[in-house]
């Protein structure tokens, strides 16, 4: 069975992505109506012409702290998929709620940001919906403490 996503475009001539403007148009875009269930980690390709691809991840069941060794290995499987520079990894987390950003969701942003760096994955500001917003979740608000090796 072949499990490597389709690396075409999600549209016929997709707009670029090349400002925080743009991936946040892209998020709205790509997640429709807000309001959710469950919470999601969503992870989305961009190619070398700063166009979103079909390679779109939803990863479930991600309520509680991040774990370094998941993120390792997710690191690890988008190099797999889609290589070095110049592409990128865009990331979103969604999850049930009203309220703004909380220590969960900047720990989430914050360690998926080192993740990256630690895999060479090149990435960008991490984005958060809600049940009723959708907003990045910039590096400098991020509290500095670190995650252990595995929970």
């Amino acid at each position: 069975m072949d499990t490597t996503p389709d690396p075409t475009p999600l549209s016929h001539d997709p707009a670029p992505v090349r400002s925080q403007s743009d991936l946040l148009r892209l998020w709205r875009a790509l997640m429709g109506e807000l309001g959710f269930t469950r919470t999601s980690t969503w992870v989305l390709h961009l190619d070398e012409d700063d166009r979103p691809t079909r390679r779109l991840l939803e990863i479930e069941d991600c309520a509680d702290e991040p774990v370094r060794d998941d993120l390792d290995s997710l690191t690890t499987l988008l190099l797999r998929v889609g290589g070095t520079p110049p592409g990128r990894w865009v990331f979103l987390r969604s999850r049930p709620g009203r309220h703004g950003p909380d220590d969960l969701d900047r720990t989430w942003a914050r360690e998926l940001g080192r993740a990256c760096r630690r895999a060479g994955v090149v990435s960008d500001v991490v984005h958060l919906a809600t049940d009723q917003r959708l907003v990045p979740l910039p590096v400098d608000d991020l509290p500095a403490q670190g995650l252990p090796a595995s929970a």
